[in-house]
């Protein structure tokens, strides 16, 4: 069973930058573990406390889904949302 898990932490996030400019998580550091991602899905943007966050829909490579959020005006990222595996 999947569970969704609202987390709103801090997160150092490894980033590729494409050549168009754009930037494409490829893993991130959650509570001391590294998390790989195998899929970027869904990226959308959001307007947070007045500031505009890039949302970031993430499948890693233990099929983990999470939500990674960037502040670009601060170069942030944070752990929005998890959906774990067999929480009890």
């Amino acid at each position: 069973m999947t569970t969704q898990v609202l987390v709103e932490e801090a997160v150092r996030v490894l980033v590729r930058v494409m050549p168009s400019g754009s930037v494409r998580p490829t893993s991130f550091v959650w509570r001391d573990q590294t998390r790989y991602v195998s899929d970027v899905g869904r990226q959308w943007e959001e307007r947070v406390g007045g500031k505009s966050l890039r949302c970031f829909l993430i499948k890693a490579v233990d099929n983990t889904q999470y939500e990674l959020r960037w502040d670009p005006a601060a170069d942030q990222w944070s752990l929005h949302r998890a959906w774990l595996n067999n929480l009890v």
